[in-house]
């Protein structure tokens, strides 16, 4: 596929095999077993909540 007259269009990927998607996804899941239960720092809730007014903000605005 080629990019050409589109320079700030990315190239679509090329979809990933199943097995390749169940791999990836069993070792994501390992990675994030030891943190799951673990709370959430408050800068990243404070971020998250920031986000939700200007998400509300938007909708507001909107027609």
């Amino acid at each position: 596929m080629r990019n050409e007259g589109r320079p700030n269009q990315k190239l679509a990927a090329p979809p990933l095999a199943p097995d390749t998607q169940k791999h990836i996804g069993a070792q994501l899941q390992v990675v994030f077993a030891d943190i799951e239960g673990e709370p959430i720092p408050n800068d990243q809730i404070d971020l998250l909540l920031a986000l939700r007014r200007a998400e509300r903000e938007l909708g507001r605005k909107e027609p």
